[in-house]
């Protein structure tokens, strides 16, 4: 989550270490184009192996949410790869066709005028990104995949679990101000009468501005919402897990996300950690929380890697 278009989020500039450097890429994920980065050592070996790192941002954010701690996986000799989720940032979205005719010579061709999507929370679809990056990520010739980590922020903290949960080649995973509970009963309803209403073609089959979440970017897929069970995944995590919290949590109740995660993964004997870092809110975590946040994250990656 990267706050509201009236309230942007401002993040630190980006410092490069000079031991890291850092590549632009595209990853494909679904036929769309996915605008990413991959950073490491500047000097390694011809057949040196290093771990990596799959890094995902929230709502609202891009890549550019996470790059500072890409950059200090890098430094210390991991590769770590950052990337916009589809249809936020420079990142492509789904095409839809809004008109479609045949053409009168061929019935063969045909004609479409189209829209791109922007700004959708699909999270079944930053799902399937997340492991298209890590698909990437096994690819580069320096990556041991026999050690790679997941790590995510805020919503996507959420995805980078339940990635984690269904993708065996994850071997750890740290997630910071995590929305890892499943969708409030609150929304339930009408993300059910949604999927109807998609069904019967009485609404948009990809939505595109009537529903909001509250004081956040773009438009929640409530559909795909609902089939997206991320608090229920937690029980199938059995990596080491690293979860951090803001003591001033003002999104959602820390004990019901993260707090609980940690829970149900100590009950079943998984090594984890939870910290609550103090004096800081959601936000801060990329601000005051960073240096001890960010610290964390790149110990347990070199623990557990």
């Amino acid at each position: 989550m990267a706050g509201t278009d009236d309230d942007p989020i401002t993040y630190p500039e980006l410092e490069i270490p000079e031991n890291v450097r850092r590549r632009k890429i595209t990853i494909w994920s679904r036929g769309v184009a996915l605008d990413g980065d991959v950073f490491g050592p500047v000097d390694l070996s011809d057949d040196e192996k290093i771990p990596a790192v799959v890094l995902s941002h929230g709502i609202g954010g891009d890549k550019n949410t996470t790059e500072r701690y890409a950059a200090k996986f890098a430094e210390a000799r991991m590769m770590a790869l950052t990337f916009t989720h589809a249809s936020w940032g420079d990142s492509r979205g789904q095409l839809l066709a809004l008109e479609r005719q045949e053409n009168v010579k061929s019935r063969q061709i045909f004609e479409a005028r189209v829209t791109e999507v922007r700004d959708l929370l699909d999270p079944i679809d930053w799902v399937d990104s997340f492991r298209a990056c890590i698909d990437y990520i096994v690819g580069e010739p320096h990556v041991d995949v026999n050690r790679i980590g997941a790590w995510g922020t805020s919503y996507g903290g959420g995805t980078a679990l339940y990635v984690t949960a269904i993708d065996n080649r994850v071997k750890a995973l740290s997630i910071q101000v995590p929305a890892v509970f499943n969708l409030p009963a609150s929304m339930s309803e009408l993300a059910s009468q949604r999927a109807t209403q998609i069904a019967r073609g009485e609404f948009d089959a990809v939505p595109q501005s009537e529903d909001q979440l509250p004081s956040l970017n773009g438009t929640p897929h409530f559909a795909r919402m609902a089939q997206y069970h991320v608090g229920d995944k937690v029980h199938d995590v059995t990596v080491p897990t690293l979860i951090l919290d803001a003591a001033n949590e003002e999104m959602f109740n820390i004990a019901e996300s993260g707090g609980r995660a940690h829970q149900i993964l100590k009950d079943k004997g998984v090594d984890t950690h939870y910290e609550v870092l103090p004096d800081i809110d959601h936000y801060g975590i990329y601000f005051g929380g960073f240096d001890r946040g960010s610290a964390l994250a790149l110990e347990w990656f070199q623990r557990h890697l």
